[in-house]
Order: C-alpha cells, then sequence, then structure tokens
C-alpha cells in the first residue's frame, strides 16, 4: 500500500480555489466546467463534489467512480482517526489530549522507555511525538512499518528524533498508536467505535478498515467510504461538528483539529502548517 500522490491534491486545490477567491471576478458556471474538465484529467481521481451554502453545486464521477462506491481513502484516515480522539474526550473516554501514551500502550507491549511513555497524546496528533518520518518523499517508510511482525512495537521501538512537541515527522505508524489508545480507552476496536458515534450519526454504511497484525484498524489508512461519506466528513467540519441539526464532535475539537499548530517546514507545497492530523495552509489571503 502506498500513500496517496499529495502533488494529485495540489492539482485541485490549485483548480478549485479561484472559485471560491475569485468569485466575483469570474463567470463561475465557466470556472465550474473548467474544474470539473480539469479534474477528469488525473488518471486516479474518481469522484469530484464541490458544495457550498448547503448544496451540491455540481457532483461527477470518473473512471469507473460512483457515488456509492467505496475507496481506500488512504491518508483520510489519520483525519477520521483525530476526529474519534476528539469525540472519546468529548465523552469523558480520555481525560485530554494533553494525557500522555504510556498508560494506554503499555499493557498492549510491555514497558517503554520513558522518554516515549510522556509523548503526550497532542503529540501524535500533531506528527511531532519525536518518532521520524519521511513518507511524503519515500512512500517505503509506510510500507516498511505495515509489513513489520508487530507495527505498535516496530515504531515504539524507534530512536526518537527529536523531542517529542517540536518538530513535524510524517509518521503513519506513529498515528497509528492513536488507534491503539482509542481502543484502549473505549474497550471498542476504532471501527465499532466509529461506526457507534461518528458514521451512523452521519448516515454512513459500513465499510471495510484494514487492520494491523494484532487486530487493531489501521490508524493511518486503510478506511474505505465513497465519495458521498466524505462529503459528509466535510459538512461536519464546515458546520462545527454539527450534522443534521445533531452535535456530533464538539466545537471545541473541531476547532482545536483544524486550526495549525506546528509547521511542515512546508514538506509540501500547499501546506504550510498541521492541525490535529489535518493540513493547513494559505492562498490568496485565505486560510484552509
Amino acid at each position: 500500500m502506498q500513500l496517496i500522490n499529495p502533488k494529485n491534491i495540489f492539482l485541485l486545490l490549485l483548480f478549485l480555489f479561484p472559485i471560491a477567491c475569485e468569485e466575483k471576478a469570474v463567470d463561475t458556471t465557466a470556472a465550474l466546467e473548467d474544474v470539473f474538465s480539469n479534474a477528469e484529467q488525473l488518471a486516479n481521481l474518481k469522484s469530484l463534489i464541490v458544495y457550498k451554502d448547503n448544496t451540491i453545486i455540481k457532483e461527477k464521477y470518473f473512471h469507473n467512480g460512483a457515488a456509492n462506491s467505496d475507496h481506500d481513502v488512504r491518508s483520510v484516515t489519520k483525519s477520521i482517526i483525530s476526529t474519534l480522539i476528539g469525540i472519546a474526550i468529548d465523552r469523558g473516554f480520555i481525560q485530554s489530549e494533553d494525557q500522555t501514551i504510556g498508560v494506554f500502550l503499555e499493557p498492549l507491549v510491555g514497558n517503554i522507555d520513558s522518554s516515549k511513555t510522556n509523548i503526550k497524546i497532542r503529540d501524535l496528533l500533531c506528527m511531532s511525538s519525536g518518532f521520524y518520518g519521511n513518507e511524503l518523499s519515500s512512500p517505503g517508510g509506510y510500507n516498511n512499518w505495515i509489513s513489520a511482525p508487530d507495527q505498535l512495537l516496530f515504531t515504539l521501538n524507534q530512536t526518537l528524533a527529536s523531542q517529542p512537541g517540536q518538530t513535524f515527522y510524517y509518521n503513519s505508524g506513529a498515528s497509528h498508536l492513536l488507534s491503539a489508545i482509542l481502543t484502549q480507552a473505549t474497550g471498542m476496536s476504532s471501527y465499532n467505535f466509529a461506526k457507534q458515534y461518528l458514521f451512523q450519526p452521519l448516515g454512513i454504511s459500513d465499510h471495510n478498515w484494514g487492520t494491523d497484525n494484532r487486530g487493531l484498524n489501521n490508524g493511518a489508512a486503510g478506511l474505505r467510504l465513497t465519495p458521498q461519506d466524505m462529503l459528509k466528513i466535510g459538512i461536519l467540519y464546515l458546520n462545527d461538528g454539527v450534522y443534521s441539526n445533531v452535535q456530533i464532535v464538539s466545537q471545541c475539537w473541531i476547532r482545536k483539529a483544524a486550526n495549525a499548530k506546528i509547521t511542515t517546514g512546508n514538506v509540501l507545497p500547499f501546506a504550510s502548517g498541521y492541525g490535529y492530523l489535518w493540513w493547513n495552509g494559505r492562498i490568496q489571503s485565505h486560510n484552509y
């Protein structure tokens, strides 16, 4: 399994932002047609939905894609894990993102070096745990982790490259620790927790979510969602955690997750900052 090519995301941003940022200066109908025409040229793109003011403005499906066809959404899984951690905090399963990880993980793997047990949940959420990662330019790092005999130990046995909370390293294994923490805190698999507290309230049907060799849902990738499911997640964030007049995750968490907490060092050309497993950037005087 490889990570999605970030260049494709960048192209979509370039296509979409003129509509949002220059609406008064252009024919939006023509601009929208250009967006979809350009999007269709991306060989791996299956769908595009433009949603504004509580309405789907336009949607189209490409290359055998369909509204209800599920896809491996790769690292979007990370943003779902972030949302689930927020719900777990809202509901008291986890005290806060300032809790350290040792209390959750040592029952699973035995004693962990103190420098690692004191990593905070927020450090994992910000990709600043101290575990080195360079997956965006070298997907082999992900492949080495996912093919390891024990994915938890593979990560926890790594030497820290920096003090927790200081440096951004894109490391899927570190994100996966959050799935283990969620399972330990709630007594439920990440998928069952998601179904009860996120997917069912959003009207998202059952889909596959890959697991590691311990049976823990992959906290970094492997979740399958449809384009319509993805839209529902987007609407949830646009509406500060509310969907169909129900507060599914707190406004406080949505705003924490979606706002930059650490600089990425511009590891991607469109994302200078990182929130709680959400990319952040700025273009034409607009934050996104």
